[in-house]
């Protein structure tokens, strides 16, 4: 990054949201949560992608006992309902996938998260109760927030 700064090249959305994901896929949310935060402290407003990308990283590897992570998942889905995004189905799954592991009954994080889904769940909340429940959508969905994230 300092290196584009350095040459002239100012950093866009796409330069950021790259760096979110790779450190997202490099197992580090801690470092594509500070990219995510010099992105808005750049003037720049994050996308879907950007969301995604972190989201997903964080809810993978959160836990109820890393407060930090958690009041970073709440504030920054807050910031998605704010600014009236919503994720596809398939994320949706995935996320809720997650979710289960977080919080076995629901609560704060997973009522915040759903804020961020797509109108079909809502309508449908009553479908995905259960972890077999999101299995069998998750089949049918053929996995595609892992390979279209920057679709949704």
């Amino acid at each position: 990054m300092k290196e584009m700064v350095s040459a002239g090249i100012k950093p866009n959305i796409k330069t950021y949201t790259t760096l979110i994901r790779g450190w997202s896929r490099a197992s580090l949310p801690e470092k594509a949560l500070m990219y995510f935060e010099e992105m808005k402290s750049t003037g720049l407003k994050p996308d879907n992608a950007a969301y995604h990308c972190l989201l997903t990283s964080l809810l993978s590897r959160s836990t109820l006992s890393d407060d930090h992570i958690y009041s970073e998942i709440l504030n920054i889905c807050r910031e998605m309902v704010d600014r009236e995004l919503t994720v596809d189905m398939g994320t949706a799954v995935h996320w809720s996938k997650c979710l289960l592991k977080i919080e076995r009954a629901g609560g704060e994080l997973t009522e915040a998260l759903q804020k961020t889904f797509p109108p079909a769940w809502i309508l449908n909340k009553n479908l995905y109760t259960s972890c077999d429940d999101i299995k069998a959508v998750d089949a049918g969905n053929n996995n595609i927030f892992e390979d279209d994230f920057h679709k949704i």
